[in-house]
């Protein structure tokens, strides 16, 4: 039965009054046992009806067709299942599936469960599938003379199949995804709810969603617009963001009731339009279900029923963009490390939780001091110098990456050389955090190599690492004693290991000529030129997003990247089975970059997802649902603390024809967060404790969220500066803040603009919301708004000098260092300061600016402020130097630099927030134990490392 505005059937006969259910009786039940069912293409769009409906519920009628035998009771129901290589596969990569009965003349039909069947021969046969999808198959068995001998629908078996989507036509369209409230396995008469949703909205220009096309897998097909398609595209236009409520279907979900038993393919089109040209994009998810009856017992194989996608991990992530890069000597953001730290592998790891033990990976030990006298011992376990300055790295003997380029001492030292090279990247590359402690004088966020002609910078860079591939070692050479712990920690953030094969075969390896010639100067022409591709738009795009024939030297490799919306990783066929603590994963992984916190607890609830992950936005909203679902036993959660804060960041510099181009009604002076006086002025006007109480919802959940912070230096670093031993920390005043607004002489300028936020962060939209009607309190010249924007988007704004974002809301999270977090977030140069013009020559510049219109009181502060922050600077150097080598003062020195950036007011602090891992009831970490994916310094942005997850 058909009931709603949006339903059309392809065969006018199923057509029917709206409600009234159609029973059909005394009918011989079908299965699709020895014909090709009907099926109907959703490769093209139907048109919508105009009439109107008060229901969504679908009452479908079976296209099934007749067995060959009978007697319905003498069926064997329960023959052994097909046997694929893999419960997970690519859209339109075959796989091979094996049916051991096909022997002596036997063959058998295989059912594809996307409406498709094979005649199949001989024990083997390969399968693909054109779309992504939850599939279920099973076959028919006959005998040498054509009679039906038995099937093997008890044992389905579920396929999950990922997306393959080239980065050409990903802007274009929207991964589908369809979840429901039961299933894969229901009842004839029993109502099933479908929920359509999609992983990201598509990103091309002027493309908006249409409409969403179900195809319920009997011929029945229904059409739904979009809310509002055209509305979603003008807001993009207008504000550089769209409201994604808009792309929701009109109707969601729908009700569909099956009555009559069978495999019915059901499919979710999206069907995307770019407004400019009308030029129309779809793309489909399929999801089939088995419609059980006592003749015909569709059932699962057992070892699938109460753990669904057997041999497949699918990490539903709700972090809208997706990632930056996969090339590790670039930024490290912590969306693309998770993969990252994946498919590269690294010297050293750390122990479950532990920031002081680590355990060897690509190096087969963990080097020591008392290896040291002994020169063999030296060589064939590693050593350091008793003075600190020498470490040694025994590289663990037949490696291969996933290509089977074989890993050696040679691709360490080459990696770490690249590195180096890529030091000064913008924004910051990896090597920045190994080049202090190798490169004398050397200047964090800048490269090494000044000029064409600086021998000096490519000697230095070469006498940083050696390697001696006869004992297989790699050599670091220190410029100064650093001790194992910090030295190891530091590691963590630049130790990858990459294919220098693969590297040259891509165009990105580096010309080492000078080198090997003894001509310094013609290696420094080479490094300065490779230079240029360690910046953002001058990547090699081959390693930024490397093909599946990459050379990845981790525990996985990237199998398949749909840009923007998901990532599938395959276990490295090559990754060695005794590495200890590193097992070698079974399991292939989907990672689903989500567009919304619903449609990933929906993945998770349906049993579409293991894991769902909040990296950039909290899960706050969602508690109530989520706690239910535990309640239910179908999830469990764990809630740990972070070694991560968030804030607002103010950008002193702001491209305002770049931020025109977002969107041409924002208006600002690009030097307006240059005053002081208006920074503090937007911090005293921000409501903290309304933040974590009401917004966050401490309070109101009575859960433990997050906690309010002052400053950077969190509880976890080595050195943590409470809030209470500094001065200025601001509270929530806004008679303060008006003062402050007038006193900056800035009160009576006119702004609009957005304080982003993360597209999918509902929470800190909510409170960007707040601030702006608090400042606009305030001041009635300050119109500000907040706006969505991907995290990747935002990442990508990032230029220094080109960063068109006034006020964005990031974070930052790392290793439990002091010297990690005072000179990336506050130092000239560094990972903030860099994009939001915090430089002391372009604040001197502004204050002469001022003083040359007699606006002298404007010039003053900003001399002052300039001032301020080269002490700052200079400060940063002398705190960083105390951490490293643990002077006697260190802790007032770290203190005075954390109260003199206190006192600029770079930041409006917001919060250290609780991290949650939400998992499958099934899901277990690695020997039980969940330290090894909770150790601060690393997942912080609940990075998985797949190889720690077990799925029975």
């Amino acid at each position: 039965m058909l009931s709603g505005k949006y339903y059309k059937s392809v065969s006018k006969s199923i057509l029917v009054v709206v409600l009234i259910i159609i029973i059909v009786v005394g009918i011989s039940v079908a299965l699709m046992l020895s014909k090709k069912p009907q099926t109907t293409s959703t490769s093209q769009t139907t048109s919508t009806s105009s009439s109107t409906t008060s229901s969504s519920t679908t009452t479908s009628t079976s296209q099934t067709t007749s067995t060959s035998s009978s007697t319905t009771s003498t069926i064997e129901n329960s023959l052994s299942p097909p046997l694929p290589e893999s419960y997970s596969a690519l859209t339109n990569v075959p796989i091979m599936v094996e049916i051991n009965q096909v022997q002596n003349g036997y063959y058998a039909m295989l059912f594809d469960g996307a409406g498709n069947e094979y005649k199949v021969t001989s024990q083997y046969t390969n399968v693909s599938f054109n779309y992504p999808g939850q599939y279920l198959i099973y076959y028919n068995l006959y005998n040498s003379n054509g009679a039906y001998v038995g099937s093997s629908l008890s044992n389905l078996i579920e396929i999950i199949v990922a997306p393959n989507v080239n980065s050409s036509y990903a802007p274009l369209i929207t991964v589908p995804v369809i979840t429901s409230n039961k299933g894969p396995v229901i009842n004839v008469g029993e109502t099933v709810t479908l929920n359509a949703g999609y992983l990201q909205p598509p990103s091309g220009q002027n493309i908006t969603i249409k409409e969403y096309v179900w195809n319920l897998g009997n011929g029945t097909v229904l059409t739904i617009p979009s809310v509002n398609a055209t509305g979603y595209i003008t807001q993009v236009v207008k504000t550089g963001s769209g409201n994604t409520t808009y792309l929701a279907p009109q109707e969601n979900p729908i009700n569909i009731t099956f009555t009559k038993p069978g495999l019915y393919p059901v499919s979710l089109t999206i069907v995307t339009e770019n407004v400019s040209n009308g030029k129309l994009y779809n793309y489909t998810t399929y999801k089939t279900f088995a419609v059980y009856s006592s003749n015909y017992p569709f059932n699962l194989y057992s070892p699938q029923v109460s753990v669904p996608n057997q041999g497949v991990i699918v990490d539903a992530e709700v972090v809208p963009g997706g990632p930056f890069t996969f090339d590790p000597d670039l930024f490290p953001d912590t969306v693309s490390n998770e993969i990252i730290n994946n498919v590269y592998g690294a010297l050293l790891w750390y122990y479950q939780s532990s920031i002081s033990k680590f355990v060897p990976m690509i190096a087969e030990y963990i080097p020591t001091v008392g290896n040291w006298s002994n020169v063999t011992a030296r060589y064939t376990y590693g050593a350091i110098s008793p003075n600190y300055t020498v470490y040694i790295f025994k590289i663990r003997p037949g490696l291969k990456a996933s290509n089977g380029d074989p890993i050696t001492a040679y691709d360490v030292w080459y990696s770490m050389i690249r590195a180096l090279v890529c030091a000064g990247g913008i924004p910051a590359g990896s090597g920045t955090n190994l080049a202090p402690f190798t490169v004398p004088n050397y200047t964090l966020f800048t490269f090494i190599v000044t000029s064409p002609n600086d021998s000096l910078g490519a000697k230095e860079i070469m006498e940083s690492v050696s390697y001696n591939n006869q004992t297989n070692t790699v050599t670091f050479h220190l410029i100064q004693p650093v001790t194992p712990i910090f030295f190891f920690n530091m590691m963590a953030t630049f130790d990858y290991v990459m294919d220098a094969k693969w590297l040259n075969q891509v165009g990105d390896g580096l010309n080492l000529t000078g080198y090997y010639n003894n001509n310094y100067t013609q290696l420094a022409q080479s490094f300065y030129q490779y230079q240029q591709t360690c910046i953002a738009g001058n990547y090699n795009t081959n390693v930024q997003w490397p093909a599946p024939n990459a050379g990845f030297t981790g525990p996985y490799y990237i199998a398949s990247f749909t840009p923007g919306q998901s990532v599938v990783l395959k276990p490295n066929p090559y990754w060695p089975n005794n590495i200890t603590y590193f097992p070698k994963p079974n399991e292939t992984v989907i990672v689903d970059w989500v567009k919304d916190p619903t449609t990933a607890i929906n993945m998770l609830a349906s049993g579409q997802a293991d894991i769902v992950t909040f990296p950039k936005s909290s899960p706050a909203p969602y508690l109530p649902t989520l706690l239910q679902l535990q309640s239910q036993g179908k999830i469990k959660m764990y809630n740990e603390p972070s070694l991560n804060e968030w804030w607002f960041a103010f950008n002193l510099n702001i491209s305002v024809p770049l931020l025109k181009q977002i969107n041409p009604s924002y208006s600002i002076p690009s030097y307006y967060f240059a005053n002081p006086l208006v920074r503090e002025a937007f911090a005293y006007a921000f409501n903290y404790s309304e933040y974590i109480n009401d917004v966050l919802g401490n309070a109101k959940y009575h859960v433990n969220l997050g906690n309010p912070w002052c400053g950077i230096l969190i509880p976890g670093l080595d050195y943590s500066i409470p809030p209470s031993e500094l001065t200025g920390c601001p509270t929530f005043n806004l008679t303060y803040a008006k003062q402050l607004m007038e006193e900056s002489g800035f009160y009576n300028i006119t702004v609009n603009f957005p304080i982003i936020v993360s597209s999918g962060d509902t929470v800190d939209y909510t409170a960007a919301e707040m601030w702006a009607q608090a400042l606009h309190e305030i001041d009635p010249n300050i119109n500000a708004q907040p706006l969505y924007m991907p995290f990747s988007t935002i990442i990508s704004y990032l230029i220094p000098g080109q960063n068109p974002l006034p006020v964005y809301y990031l974070d930052w999270n790392g290793i439990p260092l002091t010297w990690y977090w005072l000179p990336f977030i506050y130092q000239q140069g560094g990972i903030y300061p860099a994009p939001d013009g915090w430089d002391v020559g372009y604040l001197e510049q502004l204050s002469h600016q001022f003083n040359s219109t007699n606006n002298t009181y404007v010039g003053s502060l900003m001399w002052q402020e300039a001032q301020q922050y080269k002490q700052l600077n200079n400060l940063i150097v002398q705190a960083d130097l105390a951490d490293e080598e643990g002077w006697s003062n260190a802790t007032q020195i770290i203190h005075d630099a954390q109260q003199l950036a206190i006192n600029q007011y770079q930041f409006v602090y917001v919060v250290i927030p609780s991290k949650f891992w939400i998992l499958g009831s099934y899901m277990n970490a690695y020997q039980n134990n969940l330290a090894w994916q909770s150790n601060p310094a690393i997942t912080n942005g609940l990075e998985s490392f797949f190889w720690w997850w077990e799925k029975p």
